[in-house]
């Protein structure tokens, strides 16, 4: 598992961030207003049982049902050959010598497989946006005005990666964007448990618990004809404070129609080009997270 709430190239989002451009309109096109329109009877479930509390590093306790809902959402995920999502994120952010703060951002992404990918983020402190067109990854800093692209893989996958190679950070939500969902969120997974129906938004959602070795995380999969993530909730538990990061998928669109200007980028009149690396500055602990897993 490794969501981190930053942008590309920016370090993930339990640090300031910096970032965002004309996506929103661009994002909007995109037919992002599919939130959900009926409401889905289920039946609540009593909880499970505990989990075994002391376990090895390299075991794994995943109840069956957790993992299949995990596994069943990313076959619907990878069935779609576009996608597009809103998200509202609320992070931690905790400052050596400052007080804690909450921040908060809406996110936008429109992906098309097999290689195009748009993300726009605006918040407390975000005003950010990258683009990928199979060929180039670009991100803008609107508060800086500052941008910086490189020559990428042909692919989201070795495009994804290739940013974490490049700056030590992840595309934010980018676990959700790869071909294989399943294994990028439960590869490093120790403990996993389905804890009920519970309600995201006025959506009845599977309630998920799992634990790896520096973070414990939370998925609300949706409960109705199509399993797709509602919410997510990580713990840095190796952390000072404990930081954690929440996001909410407010809408989804698994039949966008994405226009192709939607993923090149032309640097604005004015900016400036940064290196890769002097953009995405230090990693944050997501990014930290991700190079231990790894």
């Amino acid at each position: 598992m490794s969501v981190q709430p930053a942008d590309l190239p920016a370090t993930p989002a339990l640090i300031p961030h910096r970032l965002s451009i004309y996506a929103c309109l661009l994002l909007c096109a995109a037919g992002l207003g599919c939130g959900r329109t009926a409401a889905v009877t289920v039946a609540t479930e009593p909880p499970p049982p505990l989990v075994e509390p002391d376990l090895a590093p390299e075991s794994r306790l995943i109840e069956p049902r957790a993992d299949e809902l995990v596994k069943a959402m990313s076959d619907h995920l990878a069935r779609a050959s576009a996608l597009a999502f809103e998200a509202e994120e609320i992070y931690d952010e905790v400052p050596e010598h400052s007080p804690r703060q909450q921040l908060t951002s809406v996110r936008r992404i429109a992906m098309r497989r097999p290689n195009r990918l748009a993300g726009d983020a605006t918040g407390d402190v975000t005003h950010r946006s990258f683009h990928y067109d199979g060929r180039t990854f670009a991100a803008i800093d609107r508060r800086q005005n500052v941008w910086t692209s490189g020559t990428v893989p042909s692919t989201i996958d070795e495009a994804l990666d290739w940013v974490f190679d490049q700056t030590g950070t992840v595309v934010p939500l980018a676990d959700f964007l790869y071909a294989d969902v399943y294994t990028r969120m439960m590869e490093s997974v120790q403990r996993g448990a389905y804890l009920g129906i519970h309600d995201v938004g006025g959506v009845p959602s599977h309630h998920l618990s799992f634990e790896q070795a520096t973070i414990d995380w939370q998925l609300w999969i949706d409960a109705g004809p199509e399993p797709l993530p509602r919410k997510l909730v990580i713990a840095y538990k190796t952390e000072d404070e404990v930081p954690q990061y929440t996001v909410t998928i407010r809408k989804w669109n698994l039949k966008a129609v994405l226009p192709e200007h939607l993923f090149t980028f032309t640097p604005p009149e004015g900016s400036e080009r940064v290196d890769v690396t002097a953009f995405a500055g230090t990693p944050a602990p997501d990014a930290a997270a991700k190079q231990e897993k790894q």
